[in-house]
């Protein structure tokens, strides 16, 4: 289940994850305010799934529902032990091949790419699975369905 507040006047908007085992996963992500309540994110979730930059959503006691689907997918890595220098640096290289870019926050436990979807899966699955090859520890998913 995922649950999201309201906008902030920052410009940020909070999403809340349950996992299967009953943790909440908090996330901040940058987002614009839009008319009509709307919110269009500006960050790709690097742990909440179902969205990713450029998406449009409502907000709702219960969660989000994406209105619009941006031009981005998001694909959620996740490394023991963290990402390291060489990790980021040819994941930024890989993915910026395909007109994409990767954030992760300072401890690099996990890292999130922005990608078009005009880029197409498959190119995504081929990144990853080279990636597996440099990067000990990884696994990752796509975060939009």
């Amino acid at each position: 289940m995922t649950e999201a507040s309201d906008s902030d006047q920052y410009g940020h908007v909070r999403l809340t994850a349950t996992e299967p085992d009953g943790q909440l996963i908090t996330e901040v992500l940058p987002a614009k305010a839009l008319p009509g309540g709307l919110v269009e994110l500006v960050g790709s979730p690097g742990l909440v799934t179902g969205a990713a930059a450029g998406d449009v959503l409502t907000l709702t006691s219960g969660g989000f529902h994406v209105v619009r689907r941006g031009p981005n997918d998001s694909v959620q890595v996740y490394a023991d032990p963290p990402l390291d220098e060489h990790a980021m640096a040819w994941l930024a290289k890989a993915f910026e091949s395909v007109g994409g870019y990767v954030e992760a926050p300072p401890q690099r436990q996990f890292a999130v790419a922005t990608v078009p979807t005009v880029a197409g899966r498959d190119a995504v699955e081929a990144i990853m699975s080279e990636a597996g090859e440099h990067i000990p520890g990884m696994e990752w998913q796509f975060g939009t369905a």
